[in-house]
Parts: C-alpha cells; structure tokens; sequence
C-alpha cells in the first residue's frame, strides 16, 4: 500500500509539490534538522509510487552510503558517493574518455596536466587499454584519480548531449546528499549540462550550507536558486537535536537567515519526556591565559557530572590530529608523519626539475644532484645581474624593467606572498598565466624556481643533517618517491569502537601490520578465539596437543605484552621470531622495509606504548576527536577546544571579534557551528590563550553567547 502524501513531513509533501510540477529542488536544513529522514522519506515514497523507476542517491562518504543504503534497502535504488557515481557514468565510454582527456591535459589553464606540463598529441593514449581510476594519479598511464574523475566528467557531460540523455534515461530522480561539500563541477553536470537533453529528470538537493566545512566543496548553490527554470528551495526549520541553549547559539553563528526552533514531534529526542517541552541543555564557556585543559575536563566531571570515559557520549573535540596527539599520547608518530623535513626537501627537488626540466643523470645521488641544482640556480639568479635573491627584490626589478600595472602587479603579490605549501596550486598557475599573457613576462616562472630552490635549502637546514645524512649518498632515482603523510598514520579514526572503518584506507603497511599485532591482543584478551586464529600465522604443530597449542599461545601473548614498552623495532622481531605472523615473508612489508627504509628506521625507534595509544585513539576508544571528523555525529556532552595558534585556515579570534580576513572568518564560523550542534544535552567552550584586559572584544561575544556561563580556569 502506498503512503499517502498527506502522512509525509510538511517538508517532504512540498518537496513532491516541486517535483509534480517537473521542478528540480533543494532542501535545506540545519543541524539536527533531520535532513537524512526527509531524504529516505523522499526515495521510499517516490519507488512506492514508481515501482519500475530508478533512484540514484550520491553522497559525500562512504559510512553516509552505508546508512541510507541501511535505511532504504531496495534494489532500484543506487547509492554511491559522488566520484563512484560519475566514473559509473562515463567509465564504458573509453574512446571519449581518451579524447577528453587529452583535451583537458592541452587546455591552458587546466586543472589536469603531464609531469613537464608538456601538450601532447592526439595519439597519446592509442596504445593504451584504457583509462583507469584509483587513488593515485599518473597521466602517463591513463590513471586519473578523485579530483581528475570529476574534471572529466563534467567535460564529457558538457560536451555529450547523448551522455545526458543515457543517465537521465536510467536515472530520472538523482538526488545528492550533504550538496554543499560536492564541487561546482558536479552542481553544473546536474543543474547545467543536463538541460541538454530533452529527456525528463528531476535533480534534488539536501543539505546545510553552514556545515560546508571541507576544502574544494561550492558552499552554497544560491545562484541556482530561484523562480523559471532554477531551484526550488525548501527550508526545513525544525531542530530534533539541540536543546534550546545550543540551537539558539547556533542560529547567532548562521548567515543564511535561516533561524531553527523545536521540532513539534513530542517524540523527538530533544524534548523532554516528562513536560514535552524541548530541553534547556547547559552552554558553558571557560577561558584561561594558558592551557589548562585538564582542569577544565576535571571541572566538568565534579560540577556538571560528565563521563570522558564513556567516549560514546563524551566527545572533545580539537581542531587537529596534531593537537590531539599529545594528549593520546602519540606525539612522536604524528611528528614522523607530518611534515617530514626530508619528504618536503625531495618534494621541492622533483618539482624543481619538472618547473625547469632540469636534465640530470637517473643515477645521480641526492648530495650532487643538489649540488648541480645550486649552480644552476646561481647562474641564473647571477644573469639577472642580482647579487642575492628574493621573491619581493625580483618583482621589484621586474617593476623598474617593464611598464607594469599597478593592479596587476599587486594582484601577482597577493597570490605570491602566501603561497608556503609544497606544491603550485592551480589558481596560483592561472594567475601567472594571465600575468605572462597581459605583461608578455615569460621570465615570472623563476619566481617560483628560486623559491623551490630556497625549499631545497631548508631540506639540508642544519637542523636537519642528520636526517639529510640517511639519503644524501642514495641514488636519487631510488628516493625521489619518497612520501608519506598523517593519512598514512591516522586515516580510519572511528567516532566510538562500535563504527565500522571506511573504505579504502590510507593507512601504510607498516601501521596496518602494527595494527594487527595490537588487534590480535585485543581478541586474545576478549576470548574472541575464532576470529584471532584466522588473522595469526601461528598454526599448531604436528602432533601437538590444543592444551599444549594454547599454553603456547598464553606464553606468546603474555611475553608480548610484557614488551609494550620496548621500541616498535623489538616488536616486529619478537612477533616474527614467534611465528605469531610470519612478517618477513610477507613481500609487502619487505618492499616498504626497502622502498620506504628512511621512514622504517624513524618509526621502528618509538616506544610500542606509543603506538598502543594511537590503535586506541583509532578504534574510537578515547574521548577525542577532530573538529572534522566528528561532523554528522552526535553527543550528549561536547567539549570544543579552541586553539588560537596560528592556523592558515581558521582563527578563533577573528570568530570572537567578528573581524578579520573574510574568507578565515567564513570557515572558521562554520567549523565552529558544526562542533556546537554535536550536543545533545550540554556544550562546553573552552578558550585558551586569552585575558579580559587584552581581549575585550572576545569577552564582548562571549557574553552575548554564553550569558553568565563564563567560567575563569586560572581561578578554579
């Protein structure tokens, strides 16, 4: 039997008001909202009423896929994330993949381009298979990955009104989740390129545009929105979350004039179940001079009853990993992981020889192909008659030696000045492109030469020898790939133990094989027999009694705890020696022992119990958790920690004065939005950092915010 529209939401029955009249629609919701409900209500009424029809549903994530697929479990629905779902669309077309994609690699100022930035032919794929996708890229190769896969895409949906009919043909209500994280490519294939074809579709959207707090995502999608032949949007106002303290807070951080109140579902999980009315919830803001973070948890233990062991419904939220690993206790793993002096040093080599197609022997070793790379520089740096060199003293001679305007100057400045990371970003690349064009200045990619080549310098920073020392006498062919980030560390952190792990971990085969080491204690010590047997190597010897096998076991357990304090090195052996798993005849761990030696022999020296605390912060069994991370999560007591260091992307200080840069400020109140509305019962800000005779401003907001609930740590 089919529901009646009338028992839908009053959200959901004026969505299939936009949808009746063949208009595509947007919902939009904020936080605790119950935007996801009103999505699955949406599939589960529209396969009621089209039994033949398919839905395709896209979303951000993999664990988003897993619950609406839980949620909605019906065959005609697909749900996927966004990259799965386009490269499902175009993957069979090889022919037009090849053809757009060599395309994109010859346009200007594209996206996607050849390790020499080289145009090629149009036969540059003729003897390749085909075109690939994967985590990693190489152009070379025909393999594209997650940022490429959405390039390509909406250059083939753009160029192929056929491609348009095909997919609204299969596909004619294609909806996507949490829009606001999706790129602007993917908004103009939905709401641009398939106005090509004649065929019907609707298009839905569902999200918050206050929670678009990952880089790369279009935010909003406001210039859609409108009357003819735009968006419609419904405005789902109701909050089932929050108690009233935390969503009247937040409805002060949004920007989009949408204002939450009460669900009127006595049920709903905000509301009291004794008076139906929605609960107060507490919001307490502490601030000291210096951190005291363990003061403050303490206090909310003894005053305000909260449980940091119960790591399900207390969260402490940081706004990095590096942040947290301190206090987990992993700090020397996050160190090794993160901004690697050595790993930046060979980064700013390879892009110096791509920037200037360096030629250099393959078998050079890295202490003379830095030696080639200096005299070349210093060449150069001599025949622009400057005796020393500066990004500022080089735009300044190109200012006295070419009639440049003064804007276009300035706007060079302002993209040049900030740039820090190790690699030229696209816009940056764009903005030099149009610079070479209006100025005819072909010399302005030296900039960026001599600046790769002050990189290179710091690599061998004397701070750093003895780090340099490990590779300088290595051929430079076998470490040139060298790289590893915190993703190789920490990717798969889970919100509690119950979480399942996303796909495709980033984790390295040193840490998934630590991990297993720690995994396997854990199912010895829960009496999970079974399941402990089949991921150990150890099997029972011929003749061997199972008492005699288990005493083996306990006495291989035993002795391995024993060791937790010992160094990651005596770990490996022990485990490998026992035969509990059988490491060096794996080939996987024997080629990272080889082709990733620099970061083997940093990692096999930290203690064990290092590790030990970092499987812990993995499996969710700790309170702590990114500001990221914990989006789409909820707890009954959130602790956020505000951090005023000196981050590139946000800055507290600038939420509290509500000044500062315009674009820092944008991510840093929606970051801060999105920890608030985590709490379901109380929110507790703390602020370190601060005084009220230096930071009025910041008191001033507090104030308005937070009421009376200032607490003083350095008075506790």
């Amino acid at each position: 039997m089919v529901t009646k529209r009338a028992d839908l939401e009053l959200e959901v029955q004026k969505i299939f008001e936009h949808i009746d009249n063949g208009n595509n629609f947007l919902l939009s919701g904020g936080a605790g909202s119950g935007k996801t409900y009103s999505l699955v209500q949406v599939i589960r009424q529209i396969i009621e009423e089209n039994p033949f029809v398919k839905v395709a549903c896209m979303t951000y994530t993999n664990s988003a896929v897993k619950e609406i697929e839980e949620r909605v479990n019906h065959k005609n629905l697909n749900v996927t994330t966004i990259h799965d779902f386009l490269w499902d669309c175009i993957s069979n077309y090889q022919k037009d993949l090849k053809e757009n994609l060599i395309e994109l690699i010859n346009e200007s100022s594209s996206k996607i381009s050849t390790i020499n930035n080289e145009k090629v032919g149009l036969d540059y794929y003729d003897n390749l298979e085909k075109i690939k996708y994967d985590n990693f890229l190489r152009i070379a190769d025909g393999i594209i990955s997650h940022d490429e896969v959405i390039l390509l895409a909406e250059k083939m949906f753009k160029n192929s009104i056929k491609l348009c009919s095909i997919v609204k043909d299969k596909f004619p209500f294609i909806f996507i989740d949490e829009y606001q994280d999706t790129q602007k490519e993917v908004i103009e294939i939905f709401l641009h390129h398939l106005k090509n074809s004649k065929k019907k579709s609707i298009v839905g959207f569902f999200g918050d545009a206050m929670q678009s707090i990952y880089e790369g995502g279009i935010g909003n999608i406001d210039e859609y929105i409108g009357e003819h032949d735009k968006v419609r949007e419904v405005q789902k106002t109701q909050n089932r979350r929050n108690p009233k303290r935390v969503y009247d807070l937040a409805n002060e951080l949004r920007t989009d004039g949408l204002v939450q109140t009460h669900s009127n579902d006595k049920n709903a999980p905000n509301m009291d179940k004794n008076s139906g009315e929605v609960k107060e919830g507490k919001v307490i803001f502490y601030y000291s001079q210096d951190e005291k973070n363990d003061i403050v948890k303490q206090n909310l233990i003894e005053d305000f009853l909260w449980d940091f062991k119960d790591n399900k419904e207390t969260k402490e939220l940081n706004l990095t990993h590096n942040l947290i690993a301190k206090k987990a206790g992993f700090p020397n793993l996050i160190e090794i992981y993160d901004k690697d002096p050595i790993v930046k040093f060979l980064q700013s080599i390879r892009k110096y020889i791509r920037l200037t197609n360096f030629s250099h022997d393959e078998m050079i070793t890295v202490d003379n192909l830095v030696i080639s790379l200096k005299s070349d520089i210093d060449s150069k740096v001599k025949s622009l008659g400057l005796r020393s060199f500066t990004v500022q003293k080089f735009i300044e001679n190109l200012i006295i030696k070419y009639p440049l305007h003064a804007l276009t100057t300035q706007n060079l400045l302002d993209k040049i000045k900030p740039i820090d990371n190790n690699t030229i970003k696209q816009e940056d690349r764009s903005v030099i492109f149009k610079f070479k064009e209006q100025t005819g200045i072909i010399d302005i990619d030296f900039i960026y030469q001599i600046k790769v080549m002050k990189e290179i310098e710091k690599g061998i920073d004397p701070r750093f020898a003895h780090l340099y020392d490990t590779i300088k006498k290595e051929k430079y062919q076998k470490v040139r790939s060298l790289f590893f980030d915190k993703d190789n560390l920490i990717d798969d952190k889970k919100q509690n133990e119950e979480d399942e792990s996303k796909k495709g971990s980033k984790r390295d085969i040193l840490i998934k094989f630590l991990y297993k080491i720690q995994f396997s204690i854990d199912l010895y010590e829960e009496n999970k027999f079974n399941e402990f047997l089949q991921i150990i190597d150890l099997k029972k010897k011929e003749g061997e009694g199972i008492i005699t096998f288990k005493n083996r076991l306990k006495k291989i357990i035993d002795d391995l705890k024993s060791k937790s304090t010992e160094k990651i090195e005596n770990i490996l052996d022990f485990v490998n020696e026992s035969g509990l798993l059988n490491l060096n005849k794996d080939d996987r761990f024997n080629k990272f022992k080889i082709e990733k030696k620099y970061l083997y022999d940093k990692v096999k020296e930290v203690g064990f119990t290092e590790f030990i605390n970092l499987y812990n912060y993995l499996e969710g069994k700790t309170p702590f958790s990114t500001q990221h991370k914990t989006k789409g999560d909820e707890f009954d007591n959130v602790l956020v920690v505000l951090d005023n260091g000196k981050w590139n992307d946000y800055n507290f200080k600038y939420l509290f004065e509500k000044k500062g840069s315009e674009n820092v400020l944008e991510r840093t109140q929606k970051i801060f939005y999105v920890c608030c509305t985590r709490a379901k019962e109380d929110l507790a800000i703390y602020y370190y950092g601060i005084n009220k005779t230096e930071n009025a401003l910041i008191f001033e907001t507090a104030k308005e915010w937070f009421g009376d609930n200032l607490i003083d740590v350095d008075k506790l």
